[in-house]
């Protein structure tokens, strides 16, 4: 068995003049559901193995609360092609995830994870608000064996559904 936990960033900040894009820290509202969320999930017996952020701030932010709960002993993995992903780059970096992983956790932006989500499930996810987590679970033992279609959506969540 595989898992992927999709995870959107929490709320950013845009109101800082001259700020990129790719360097927008999280909002208030970011800094307090990130690691609600990430609470929340670890008391709902959820863990990760790694955790694969985009290296945009507000992402990167987002997955080390996410560590702290889910996999304290690991350090996220910073992926440059996360940063506002297709589905199809995220689809080319799940299949070259490391083996000994069986839960791993992404941490990227809209509209790719949603996209992801519904490419590997039924499809039925229309959007992935900030800070949200759809975890997917696949009957495989490879990554590279994961297709279309072929995950079961165990649950998604969302700070104003779950905290």
């Amino acid at each position: 068995m595989k898992t992927i936990f999709f995870a959107r960033h929490a709320k950013s900040n845009w109101g800082e003049e001259g700020v990129s894009d790719f360097d927008r820290p999280i909002n208030s509202r970011g800094e307090r559901d990130a690691p609600a969320m990430a609470s929340y999930l670890e008391q709902c017996g959820y863990a990760v193995n790694q955790i694969i952020s985009s290296d945009a701030a507000r992402a990167m932010t987002t997955a080390i609360e996410y560590k702290k709960y889910l996999t304290p002993d690991n350090d996220v993995l910073s992926e440059h092609a996360l940063y506002l992903a297709s589905c199809s780059d995220i689809t080319d970096i799940i299949e070259n995830v490391s083996s000994e992983h069986s839960i791993v956790m992404m941490v990227g932006h809209n509209p790719g994870m949603a996209e992801a989500v519904n490419y590997y499930t039924d499809g039925s996810l229309y959007d992935m608000p900030t800070c949200s987590v759809a975890i997917v679970q696949f009957k495989v033992e490879s990554w590279k064996s994961i297709t279309i279609g072929s995950g079961d959506l165990l649950t998604f969540e969302y700070p104003e559904k779950s905290i």
